[in-house]
């Protein structure tokens, strides 16, 4: 079981982003600023309203959305109670996952997902143990009266199970002596992990606006989640002609609501891989809320264990009908299924990142796909790839930066020769004299003295491949549990003995040796001989899959620099026979 106070992704993605833009910023010196990143939004741009949170304990957690006006029913009050005599355990086994179903209220005992890196070919139940152990579970039905909502969901439903070719057709009846029924149908296919739903519940003759409710949490349980990178059960959903909206589960307070007039096209909870998600026919209103749950107790401790935040997303169904996504985040097959489903992959919140991260997977998933079968040796073969592209670029501002060094060093001793001269005066006067007699004797020798700031071009367009070869092997399910070799067997986890970092610093190491550093101080020198120290302690704990590109680039950025410096050593020997 993870840590339900796991840091969240966005705030990794900044920290991420800050460590190496301060990394960068000690390399190129002060020509270059970074910007810091904006925080992830929040639904706070959005047709969004705030209401007070229900109790935490409530079964139905009742949002304080106004309820929408009544219509007519479409059948007639139940004549007499329709409900089972007790309770009973359904079970649907597909080839994409095995659900667990319970008549009290027709709601989800368990839904494991078959697959997806799970070890051993052992399936992934996205039903958290709290939620269970609490008797809160997925599937729920959300109505706008609590007591309302308690009823239909502890009510034991009268269960009728068909088939009709290759569909699974589970159906939930309930009526009591009143007028109030409720029905909820679910139908499932073989081979997709789409759920066609129906929903409806009538009192006295009047439909009842009805929402169906995933929560409390969304988490995948077995070994293969973990780590500090991993987030869980948080709220996400889209709206037409944006990037799907994400809320952290820490961080609702209030129960916030948002309108069917938005239009949103899908809503629920997703964690770094998995997500649950309802698609309404029609568009309806979307509640999502906090509702606190302990998780289950230890073995052999008496201490009650403290309640953590969770999120319960409900999402309305106007006309009744819809459909249930719960499984893997695989873009493809989300792709295929329409809907703009593979927007839950979270590439990332910021544009210029997203596009590199989403691409770069694309690229790696055909490379992956059409030449090798081993998503490490796709990642080489990429990296190789991206060089090749940038090698014009690279090869330039590297050879200017070679030459730029190369003319400081010749120019060196007169430029310590003024050093020496104003060196006993400290006033500002003589310290400007000073600095226009080195920018003379620069203009007299032709030497642009910032020309090797050039040779930091590289570092910047390498800077948000690197941010997105980090989000992508974050988020991509197809890499979860992906194996290179040897004892890399997941190459979105650390090296487990931290071979590939130690390496990946050494030959950081020898390509800043390689790399000119004529004209800075000795200081400016040091500093950056401690850029591999910093990059080894900071890949340390980060995706073995990040640091084998970064390893591979070091490796072919040695090779481009060997080329470069025997490049201008033979423009300099050439030099004097030409005159």
């Amino acid at each position: 079981m993870t840590d339900p106070l796991r840091p969240d992704e966005p705030g990794l993605e900044r920290r991420f982003i800050v460590a190496l833009g301060l990394s960068v910023l000690i390399l190129v010196g002060w020509g270059f600023l970074f910007p810091t990143k904006a925080p992830a939004p929040t639904p706070s741009a959005e047709p969004v309203a705030a209401a007070p949170a229900p109790a935490p304990n409530s079964p139905a957690d009742a949002p304080t959305v106004p309820p929408a006006a009544s219509s007519p029913a479409t059948e007639p009050a139940a004549a007499s109670p329709v409900a089972a005599t007790g309770e009973e355990r359904i079970e649907i086994n597909t080839a994409l996952f095995d659900v667990a179903l319970t008549n009290e209220g027709g709601r989800v005992l368990a839904w494991k997902v078959k697959g997806n890196g799970a070890n051993d070919g052992a399936t992934v139940n996205l039903v958290p143990a709290a939620a269970r152990a609490s008797g809160r579970l997925p599937l729920a039905f959300d109505v706008d009266d609590a007591a309302l909502s308690e009823t239909l969901n502890k009510a034991l439903f009268k269960v009728e199970r068909s088939r009709a070719g290759d569909v699974d057709r589970v159906a939930f009846s309930w009526s009591d002596a009143s007028g109030l029924s409720a029905t909820k149908v679910l139908e499932f296919r073989p081979d997709s992990p789409l759920v066609d739903l129906q929903v409806d519940v009538v009192d006295r003759g009047r439909r009842v606006p009805v929402r169906l409710a995933w929560g409390p949490g969304l988490e995948a349980d077995d070994a293969v989640t973990g780590g500090y990178i991993h987030y869980t059960g948080q709220a996400v959903y889209r709206v037409p002609g944006a990037l799907p909206k994400r809320l952290r589960r820490d961080k609702v307070d209030e129960t916030l609501a948002l309108p069917a007039a938005a239009g949103t096209t899908w809503a629920g909870l997703e964690e770094q891989y998995f997500a649950a998600l309802f698609l309404p026919s029609v568009p309806g209103d979307v509640v999502i809320r906090r509702a606190d749950v302990a998780p289950a107790a230890e073995a052999g401790t008496t201490e009650a264990p403290k309640a953590v935040p969770q999120l319960v997303a409900a999402v309305g169904f106007p006309d009744g009908k819809g459909q249930l996504f719960v499984g893997a985040k695989q873009f493809h097959s989300l792709r295929a299924l329409g809907h703009g489903l593979e927007d839950v992959v979270w590439f990332s919140d910021y544009g210029l990142i997203y596009i590199c991260a989403k691409y770069l997977f694309l690229a790696l998933a055909w490379i992956h796909s059409n030449t090798v079968a081993n998503w490490g040796v796709a990642i080489i073969l990429a990296t190789v790839l991206l060089r090749v592209v940038f090698f014009p670029l690279n090869q330039y501002s590297m050879v200017k930066m070679k030459k730029t060094g190369l003319q400081m060093q010749r120019v060196q001793p007169k430029m310590k020769a003024i050093q020496a001269k104003w060196k006993k005066s400290k006033d500002p006067q003589s310290r400007q004299k000073m600095n226009e007699e080195v920018m003379a004797l620069y203009k007299k020798e032709g030497v642009n003295p910032f020309g090797g700031v050039s040779g930091c071009l590289p570092m910047l367009i390498q800077f948000p491949i690197l941010i997105a070869f980090y989000n992508m092997l974050t988020v991509a399910v197809e890499l979860r549990g992906a194996p290179f070799f040897g004892w890399i067997q997941d190459l979105t986890q650390r090296d487990p003995y931290y071979i590939t970092p130690l390496l990946m610093g050494a030959t950081m190491f020898i390509q800043q040796k390689m790399t000119p550093a004529s004209g800075m101080d000795p200081a400016q020198q040091r500093m950056l001989l401690l850029m591999p120290i910093v990059f080894t302690v900071m890949f340390l704990n980060l995706p073995s899959g990040l640091v084998l590109y970064w390893f591979v680039n070091n490796l072919l950025g040695i090779g481009q620099q060997w080329l470069v410096n025997r490049h201008v050593a033979r423009l300099q020997a050439a030099a004097p026979s030409q005159g």
